[in-house]
């Protein structure tokens, strides 16, 4: 079972868990009142996000030089 705490939710919708509020806007799309939906995993894979280790979708996965800078 998975903990939501601060910014971590799951959808209603298609019950996938988001680490926050960005991925989770991301896995959405359509129109409001049209045609929105929730985007497969292959969908959301496909847009460069993924699911990180505690088996939350993130909008990206954090490169090497993102922690090359934090070392600086």
């Amino acid at each position: 079972m998975k903990v939501l705490h601060g910014k971590r939710n799951q959808c209603s919708g298609c019950k996938q868990y988001f680490n926050s509020n960005t991925p989770f806007e991301m896995h959405r799309t359509g129109k409001y009142g049209v045609d929105r939906r929730c985007r497969t995993p292959e969908e959301m894979t496909a847009l460069g996000m993924s699911v990180n280790d505690d088996g939350f979708w993130i909008s990206q996965k954090m490169t090497k030089q993102f922690f090359k800078k934090d070392e600086e």
